[in-house]
């Protein structure tokens, strides 16, 4: 399964592991539209993009190692941190890849994981990302230009929680208006604003 919100993404991904006789089972865009198509599908991987618009990439792995335990995940990003490192550890990743690497680390570390092996190491990467899994995921949905009242709906949880992590959230980047707060998860690509299409 592959979870990518850029379609030229997912297209090299699938051309990638198709040359090397990898059955590709599905395609999302988003972390809640894959979450949906994997559990259907349950496929054997389910390479995934780190910054996706809804629910981030890691927060869609640790779901599915929760809920899904036999779909092992490879998560694939631009950001080559020892901070995504250890999130996509703590999360239950078997691989982090970054998108510049070479296809055929891609399609060996894919072929790895659905043989069940770890190549991440649970201590790798000492370094967290400064916002809980919940935070990132509020500020994700006020960079896409949702209000705290939606937000809440969207996440059932009370207005007045999604209002603390919005402030927890603040705190910890030290900013001091929804702008700001956006801008600096933007800079720390901690959240991801889709990109609206052309024409």
């Amino acid at each position: 399964m592959l979870v990518d919100d850029h379609p030229v993404a997912r297209e090299g991904l699938k051309a990638i592991l198709a040359a090397a006789g990898v059955e590709v089972v599905g395609e999302a865009a988003d972390g809640r539209a894959a979450f949906r198509l994997i559990r259907e599908a349950l496929p054997e991987v389910a390479v995934v993009d780190v910054a996706l618009p809804g629910l981030s990439g890691i927060e869609l792995c640790r779901r599915i190692r929760r809920r899904l335990p036999r779909v092992r995940v490879v998560l694939i990003s631009m950001f080559d941190d020892g901070a995504w490192r250890a999130e996509a550890a703590a999360a239950g990743a078997a691989a982090y890849l970054l998108k510049g690497d070479p296809p055929e680390r891609i399609v060996d570390a894919v072929a790895r994981a659905a043989r069940g092996e770890q190549l991440l190491s649970p201590e790798e990467g000492r370094q967290r990302l400064p916002l809980t899994p919940r935070e990132r995921e509020v500020v994700q949905l006020i960079a896409e230009g949702k209000k705290l009242s939606e937000i809440a709906q969207l996440l059932s949880r009370s207005p007045a929680t999604v209002r603390a992590h919005k402030a927890s959230a603040m705190r910890k980047l030290a900013v001091h208006s929804t702008a700001e707060l956006v801008r600096a998860a933007l800079d720390l690509g901690l959240v991801r604003v889709p990109e609206v299409p052309s024409g």
